[in-house]
């Protein structure tokens, strides 16, 4: 695809693209547009009303949501090729979290009626929706049993394996957010999450460096 830009190419690789197909995408995308933000942008607050659907091309956003006199905690962090917050877009109802940029980012704008009226008309784009919505479902529920039930270090193990694909098996894991977002994420604080590391390590699990870790056997972090 030399001839496509590089958003075009990175928008056709997300997993929503690959579930609805080139030909349910090709309304919705005509007047959407892609935007260049840098690390610690914010695409949208808490209780703002959907103007977009957003879907990640490149970088790390983390969903942070606040409760008055109670703080501020990092609810999900997303990567590359997902599609976040669509129930707000769909329902027309505001954010139930800010979206802030944990690095430099590139996203795509997809117009929030554009996107109604697309799911309204095309079959295939409805599946989409409905195939992404169930991974948000059980992501949410996955994340409500690790915070109940699991330890500080299976959380990060879990966390880490999830940056490898499952088709390797092995390799890099990239965790270029900073410590203190995803110690959030995780439930814990920063030096709960550098124990753990540092556990997983001396385990043999892992092997830290750089902005992330090496894992020679997937399976046996996220177990």
């Amino acid at each position: 695809m030399p001839h496509m830009s590089r958003a075009a190419q990175l928008v056709e690789r997300s997993p929503f693209f690959q579930a609805a197909g080139p030909a349910a995408m090709a309304d919705i995308l005509r007047p959407s547009f892609t935007q260049l933000l840098p690390r610690g942008a914010t695409l949208f607050e808490q209780n703002d009303e959907p103007d977009f659907l957003h879907m990640l091309l490149e970088g790390s956003v983390g969903l942070q949501a606040s409760v008055e006199d109670a703080g501020r905690t990092m609810v999900e962090i997303f990567g590359a090729g997902e599609v976040f917050l669509a129930p707000a877009v769909v329902l027309r109802l505001p954010y139930l979290a800010s979206a802030v940029a944990l690095t430099e980012i590139r996203v795509l704008m997809i117009p929030a009626d554009v996107f109604r009226d697309g799911v309204a008309r095309s079959h295939d784009l409805c599946r989409a929706t409905t195939q992404l919505l169930s991974r948000h479902w059980r992501l949410m529920v996955d994340q409500v049993v690790d915070l109940k039930l699991r330890s500080a270090e299976d959380r990060v193990a879990r966390f880490v394996a999830r940056r490898i694909s499952e088709e390797s098996g092995a390799g890099d894991a990239a965790l270029p957010e900073s410590r203190i977002a995803i110690a959030a994420r995780l439930g814990m604080t920063p030096e709960t999450l550098s124990r753990a590391l540092t556990g997983l390590e001396k385990k043999g699990r892992l092997r830290r460096g750089g902005a992330g870790a090496t894992v020679a056997d997937r399976k046996a972090l996220a177990r």
